[in-house]
């Protein structure tokens, strides 16, 4: 016997789409041939991926400093507790003569 159709309205659609979502999709398309790869050269791929991990941990703490110091208008170094250190960049109404 065959199926009725189902009702439109408890079809759930896929028109939501973020940049979240685009972006997974392509990876995880992109993780199967590195799987195959990861399969074939070990020491390689857990290479790639410490690299890979170190890339995105370094561009998020940079991402948070350009924030910071975007933010607060100035950076900060200490230096062992002995010396600090004040970048600070100059108002831009102050006019340079």
């Amino acid at each position: 016997m065959p199926r009725p159709p189902l009702d439109p309205r408890t079809r759930q659609f896929a028109d939501d789409l973020t940049w979240r979502r685009i972006v997974t999709s392509y990876l995880l398309v992109a993780a199967v041939p590195f799987a195959l790869w990861a399969v074939h050269s070990p020491l390689a791929a857990a290479t790639t991926l410490v690299a890979g991990g170190t890339l995105g941990t370094g561009a998020r703490h940079a991402y948070r400093l350009a924030r910071c110091v975007q933010r607060c208008k100035r950076l900060t170094f200490d230096l062992f507790g002995t010396a600090r250190i004040t970048v600070r960049r100059p108002p831009a109404d102050d006019a340079c003569c």
